[in-house]
């Protein structure tokens, strides 16, 4: 409520209680002045104009005025039964009657207004329901109608065959899935379908895993098309010609695609084609160069696709679609119908995994958990004033003729081969135990455990997590649950309700890598994050007056401003420590501080650092 509101609020109650106290002292001068008359009409006039008078106060000012001639009418029955019980004069109790008459009156009154206004107000709901149900109706026949017209560009995953799976069509148009000019799913759509392929997937490979066979599922492509040159059809012909010719393309395409293939509208002339049926590049290249050729035919302008696979080139739907639009624009450049995306030379794997096949590296994951090669490290966080607040546990592998293998590596394909779920139940399980340990010696030190992305969009993590949590005998206010900077990837809709469950029970959320890749400000909002976590490479070239300095600096103050606490990762010398502590960050961790402890040795370290 801003001033002007204030005031007008305060005005408002000022004359309204200015107004009562006035209809008050003309009541009681009323009943005063009947003190001075002597007996006969005179006195039950003035009665009279009491009972019409507090009648008038109870209508003009509602319950409150009930109230307040209530209160005055009592008040004149209690004059007039002490000037009765004194001495017994018929006139008195004529005025008694009166005063009765007029309670009874204004509580009728009251009474019925209640009654009416109950009534009206059910009358408003019903015909406000009427109305939303109406529109509802008409809005849902409006669409059927739209879709029943347009058969060419409507999207058909699957023959819908009863009135039940058409009211689902209905209803999917409804809530906005569907783009408005093509009625083809839209970007939103299409990366949900997509993360549901990519579920699928997942599910297939563990269940095959469990079961010792081979995955059987094929991989999942995403093929990126757009015209090359959709600006010559608006410079003479304006932007209706332009939607005719996008409507045109919408229905080529889906007539072009496979009837089992998912076909979205990415923006502007950009589309994309979900498929699974194939198993191989080739077989994609081929179809993909087919869709292509078939528009050109139409002489509507150049067509280019570009094509991604998961799990080979990503491990998110956003990213798969991502990589698919970079293949689509090296089409273009090279002027070609279709393109296999090509990772750069930062993107490129180097590691001795990228020479095996997927059920080799699976084998080797199988054997790694079997004969515990895999293991934890704990690194200590610390404060301002290098007090230790708590521990980040990293996941290891000792490969054995490898050594340690890259942990990016270890992860990248543990999310390919489906061990990202073994591996997050080793993590959890290892680092609660290690908190509970640890907060036998000091109760307010923290665990900070790394979730992936995939298992966010795991739908009973919480519940998993909580139970290995109580197993354990941890507290979970002093969990710490570090959510990838990649979950911008996924939709955040179907991250929010485990994080808001996560929250509900006390553990911490802090978003890791914070600058890396997709990280953004606009995700902070919208999820329940009380920590950020700073990445590397804002904490890695902290020259004075570089663009670095300059960028963490202000990002720092940024996250400040919207009481965000910085945690500084990979502190990795004394100045960067000094500057970084100066630029307003909270906590710190990296091996300037301390490097990551085995397990064993955690404890022995706590006890040292508090002789210390």
């Amino acid at each position: 409520m801003d001033y002007d509101e204030k005031k007008i609020f305060v005005r408002g109650k000022t004359t309204f209680a200015l107004t009562c106290l006035g209809y008050t002292l003309i009541f009681l001068a009323g009943l005063f002045l009947q003190k001075f008359v002597f007996f006969g009409y005179a006195q039950v006039i003035i009665s009279v104009f009491l009972v019409i008078f507090s009648f008038f106060l109870n209508l003009l000012f509602g319950i409150p005025g009930y109230w307040i001639s209530t209160a005055l009418t009592i008040v004149q029955i209690f004059i007039y039964s002490s000037a009765f019980t004194q001495r017994y004069r018929d006139d008195l109790l004529v005025l008694l009657g009166l005063a009765l008459l007029s309670i009874l009156v204004n509580t009728i009154f009251e009474f019925f207004i209640i009654r009416v206004t109950d009534r009206l107000d059910r009358l408003d709901k019903k015909l406000s329901d009427e109305k939303a149900r109406r529109i509802s109706s008409e809005t849902a026949a409006m669409i059927t109608s739209a879709m029943s017209n347009r058969p060419g560009t409507i999207v058909r995953h699957e023959d819908i065959t009863d009135k039940s799976g058409y009211a689902e069509a209905v209803e999917t148009s409804r809530s906005m899935t569907l783009d408005p000019l093509t009625t083809l799913p839209n970007r939103h759509m299409t990366n949900e379908h997509t993360d549901i392929k990519i579920l699928e997937y997942k599910k297939s490979f563990q269940e095959a895993s469990d079961n010792r066979t081979i995955c059987k599922a094929n991989p999942i492509y995403a093929i990126y098309l757009t015209v090359s040159d959709p600006v010559r059809f608006s410079r003479g012909n304006g932007h209706i010609i332009v939607d005719l010719f996008i409507q045109t393309m919408a229905h080529r395409l889906r007539e072009a695609a496979d009837s089992k293939d998912f076909v979205g509208r990415i923006a502007n002339n950009e589309f994309a084609i979900i498929t699974t049926r194939l198993d191989n590049d080739t077989q994609v290249l081929l179809y993909a160069s087919s869709i292509a050729k078939a528009l050109n035919e139409e002489r509507h302008g150049n067509f280019y696709a570009g094509i991604a696979q998961y799990p080979r080139d990503a491990i998110f739907a956003g990213e798969l679609i991502q990589h698919a639009e970079t293949a689509m624009y090296a089409a273009i450049n090279e002027e070609t119908d279709a393109k296999i995306y090509e990772p750069t030379a930062n993107e490129a794997r180097t590691t001795f995994l990228e020479d095996m096949t997927i059920d080799e590296i699976k084998n080797l994951y199988d054997k790694a958990f079997d004969e515990d090669e895999i293991h934890m490290v704990y690194q200590p966080r610390f404060d301002t004033e290098r007090k230790l607040t708590g521990f980040e546990a990293f996941v290891r592998w000792e490969c054995p003729g490898h050594g340690t293998v890259d942990t990016r590596d270890f992860l990248f394909y543990a999310e390919k081969t489906g061990h990202i779920y073994q591996l997050g139940e080793l993590t959890l399980s290892q680092a609660f135990k290690t908190l509970a340990l640890i907060n036998e010696i000091d109760p307010t030190l923290t665990m900070t455990v790394n979730l992936s992305t995939t298992q966010l969009q795991t739908p009973d993590l919480q519940v998993d997590l909580l139970a290995v949590a109580e197993e354990a005998g941890c507290n979970t206010h002093n969990i710490i649950l570090d959510i990838p900077s990649d979950g911008a990837k996924i939709n955040i809709s179907t991250i929010q309700n485990t994080l808001d469950a996560f929250a509900s029970s006390g553990i911490t959320m802090a978003l890791d890598n914070f600058g890396r890749g997709y990280s953004s400000l606009n995700s902070i909002p919208l999820l329940p994050i009380s920590l950020v976590k700073l990445d590397g490479h804002f904490t890695a070239d902290l020259k004075e007056d570089s663009a670095q300095d300059v960028l963490t600096r202000s990002m720092i103050s940024l996250l400040q401003e919207i009481d965000i606490p910085v945690d500084a990762t990979n502190v990795a010398t004394e100045e960067q420590f000094n500057k970084l502590r100066q630029y307003g960050c909270t906590y710190f961790q990296g091996k300037y501080l301390n490097e990551p402890i085995p397990r064993d040795q955690v404890i022995d370290y706590i006890k040292n650092y508090k002789k210390d």
